[in-house]
């Protein structure tokens, strides 16, 4: 019994790394010269969605910002950007890749 109570507080300590390690700014793993898509956790639980897209040949860009209120428990992250919910897992993998498993199948990087 004693083993099991150590147990459950070891796994709450790694949720809450997990939560906390997910502040900041995150870009997803296929941005080049023409496309970017990051997202954007603050540490009051909400954050933003910016989409970017240049067309190099006529110098264009069109760009959207998007706010969202987030939580994270048990490894479960909703996010709703503005009305639209999306629930999934995430996980930081040994490279400190963001991965959304039920949201893309991208990996994410931090960006310092």
């Amino acid at each position: 019994m004693f083993i099991s109570i150590l147990s459950c507080n070891k796994d709450d300590d790694n949720e809450l790394i997990l939560a906390t390690d997910l502040i900041g700014e995150w870009q997803r793993s296929d941005f080049n010269n023409e496309f970017e898509y990051k997202l954007v956790f603050n540490a009051d639980n909400t954050g933003f969605r910016i989409e970017s897209e240049t067309d190099l040949e006529e110098g264009t860009e069109i760009s959207s910002l998007i706010p969202f209120a987030w939580i994270a428990n048990d490894n479960i992250l909703d996010i709703n950007f503005d009305g639209e919910m999306v629930t999934t897992n995430f996980s930081i993998n040994s490279e400190g890749h963001l991965l959304l498993s039920d949201f893309t199948n991208l990996y994410f990087i931090k960006l310092e």
